[in-house]
């Protein structure tokens, strides 16, 4: 039930502990008690968490914000102005380890405390949140939520809901706190400026070693919108690896890193889609170069959220412009996106609407609409798409089915089409079975099918797709997963199989998870997994087999030894070579601190890709040599490196960076 507004004291002797009594995971009351008591001075929101637990307490992370997800945790969401306002979440493990987020920037990481300590009983965490890293700020009604997860378990505990509800972190769900804050005017976000020097040493064979500085800047215009800024950025990400030798015939996709894309990125693509196969989007932003500078704004009034970007780039101009209403009661959404790409011999505008109703508890269903203008499209009326669907789901059952059709001249420049020129239907079904007896082995018991099918509206282009998993869980961490299907494709009138749907996985330390079937299979995640996964069918002119064998083993505390041995080999018909690839790694990890880190990491590509391939892969032979150490202080970051990780071939160069923070903490 939602519960009663509570009334933040200004003190801990004043607080009242609030019980978490519903697993929303099991749909069942909490199993074990959970305590939280809340106050607040001046400056501070203060929570203490007080957590019996009679599994082992799982806690191997020792680092801030790396992890998440792999260890029991307890967090509060706080929605400072309600409604379609901004969200925060403080999350914190029970030796203190800790993780935060917003809805107000991917990038969300300031300075708060949280400490952790095991009790006869379980365990206990404190936190200390200050209120300027919070947009919106006031006395009076504030929505929030409080969770605990066990990951032994996979159930998530929470103070406040309704019927029918999955995710913790539903706002609908949520109760009210009620705060008196001394001096809140005075807690107005401030401007933040990030500036960074950089340092790069290599050999004249590689451009040279060189320097350079820039910086980010955010600067508020009311207490939920800001003006942010970029100037000569440097977006050298030496620290994420996003490579893969997996198989596609499609364009493969990359997750946005660059700080000036990732301020406003909640703010677009919020369009639902059932039941998809293939990524489409008229904004990928890791497809825009690297702007010169960049001007924004973006925020939230009442019901409404925007965004609007101008990345001014060399001979480029890359515009992108979103709206969001969001109904007070949050069953309607209505969306409108608008991207634009001037350059050289291109000018492309591309529109998008979308309207979806759910109910938060079973069922959704929504419209999408867009269109394409400019020198790209020669006719308008195959230059649009629509699309369309819906489901109902629960904690056990989801049906999910959708239509669509998109026209063969619809492809944003600024965009991501898998293939345009495509109209047809995908159908998606889960159940998920948990047994309800505490002396079962078995966590849960989940069946998925997907099944599509798509007519091209030029060249013969077609796609037909069909899966069928069957997923067991047990308590003791294993997964055991096996799965049947096929995929084929169209081009060029040469219907052609692409099937990687046949074959099987084991985990051990997969996490215990166990969600909404709308997310099936979904497991949590797990510090130290050890997995072997094999898939085989026929693909291109041949039979491709993939095995994927990874396991991370801790080494004491703080350390942790990652190995992955995969492979790629398609038996091609009616010639003399095949296409076999091979993709080694191992890397070392040591969280030396709550705030800093050290890794060092060898990875090593060779052979060749199956055949259609969807572009990322190495041909040959591709080295990769990646060293790198990270602290964090309060206003400043360092970061030193060698490699590159984000590239399958690794020229010898050092990178030295330092992020200095002027005013509000990074992120807000």
């Amino acid at each position: 039930m939602i519960a009663a507004a509570v009334t933040v004291p200004g003190s801990a002797a004043g607080a009242q502990p609030l019980a978490l009594t519903r697993d929303v995971i099991h749909e069942r009351a909490a199993t074990e008690p959970t305590t939280v008591k809340i106050w607040a001075d001046a400056h501070d929101i203060h929570v203490r968490f007080d957590v019996t637990q009679h599994e082992p307490i799982v806690a191997t992370q020792h680092s801030d914000d790396v992890g998440q997800g792999s260890d029991d945790a307890v967090w509060v969401d706080l929605w400072p102005t309600g409604s379609g306002g901004f969200m925060y979440m403080f999350q914190a493990t029970p030796n203190g380890t800790h993780y935060e987020s917003s809805s107000e920037n991917t990038a969300y990481a300031p300075h708060w405390v949280s400490h952790g300590a095991t009790t006869s009983t379980g365990y206990e965490v404190t936190m200390e949140i200050p209120f300027n890293v919070m947009r919106g700020v006031h006395s009076g009604s504030w929505h929030a939520q409080f969770v605990r997860y066990t990951h032994a378990t996979g159930e998530q505990d929470v103070w406040s809901y309704y019927n029918a509800q999955t995710n913790p972190d539903d706002e609908t769900g949520s109760g009210k706190l009620l705060f008196h804050i001394a001096g809140a005017a005075s807690l107005r976000p401030a401007p933040r400026a990030e500036i960074y020097a950089l340092g790069l040493g290599t050999t004249a064979a590689y451009g040279g070693s060189t320097s350079r500085i820039g910086a980010d800047i955010s600067i508020p215009i009311t207490p939920t919108a800001s003006f942010f800024a970029t100037f000569h950025p440097d977006y050298s990400n030496v620290e994420l690896d996003q490579q893969t030798i997996s198989p596609t015939v499609f364009s493969r996709t990359y997750n946005e890193v660059r700080p000036f894309f990732t301020q406003s990125a909640n703010y677009f693509g919020n369009f639902n889609c059932n039941a998809c196969n293939g990524y489409r989007t008229i904004l990928y932003t890791p497809g825009i170069p690297t702007p010169r500078d960049g001007y924004a704004v973006e925020g939230r009034q009442g019901n409404v959220s925007f965004a609007s970007f101008d990345a001014i780039g060399f001979r480029r101009n890359d515009q992108a412009t979103a709206m969001t209403y969001l109904s007070p009661n949050r069953y309607w959404q209505g969306t409108y996106e608008r991207v634009a790409a001037n350059g050289t011999g291109v000018h492309d505008i591309a529109n998008e609407v979308g309207l979806s109703w759910y109910d938060h508890k079973y069922t959704d269903v929504y419209l999408n609409a867009g269109n394409e203008t400019g020198n790209l499209v020669s006719d308008a009326s195959k230059a649009r798409f629509i699309d369309a669907g819906g489901g109902w789901s629960d904690a056990h059952f989801g049906l999910f089915g959708s239509v669509r059709n998109y026209g063969e001249q619809f492809n944003p420049y600024d965009g991501f089409d898998s293939y345009p020129g495509v109209a047809g239907y995908g159908i998606y079904s889960a159940y998920i079975w948990n047994p309800r007896a505490k002396s079962s082995k078995i966590a849960a018991v989940g069946l998925g099918a997907f099944l599509d099918r798509y007519q091209g509206t030029h060249q013969g282009l077609a796609q037909s797709d069909n899966s069928l998993t069957f997923d067991l869980l047990t308590k003791s961490a294993w997964d055991f997963q096996a799965f049947t299907g096929s995929n084929y494709l169209r081009l060029d009138s040469m219907l052609m199989p692409v099937s990687q749907s046949g074959g099987f996985q084991i985990t051990y330390h997969s996490g215990l998870q166990t969600g909404n079937p709308g997310n099936f299979p979904n497991h949590g995640s797990s510090a130290t997994p050890t997995m072997i996964n094999y898939t085989t069918g026929r693909y291109g002119n041949g039979r491709l087999d993939t095995w994927y064998r990874n396991s991370t083993i801790q080494l004491g505390a703080r350390g942790a030894l990652s190995l992955a041995i995969d492979n790629t080999s398609q038996w091609m018909h009616g010639v003399t070579s095949d296409n076999v690839q091979w993709f080694d790694s191992v890397s070392y990890t040591y969280q030396i601190s709550r705030n800093s880190s050290f890794a060092i990491g060898v990875r090593k590509v060779v052979g060749y890709a199956p055949q259609p391939n969807g572009g990322g892969n190495c041909m040959g032979t591709c080295t990769n040599i990646s060293l790198a150490y990270h602290t964090r202080f309060r206003r400043y970051e360092i970061y030193a490196a060698y490699g590159d990780p984000n590239t399958l071939t690794t020229v010898p160069q050092a990178i030295f960076k330092i992020i200095f923070y002027a005013g509000a903490a990074k992120g807000t």
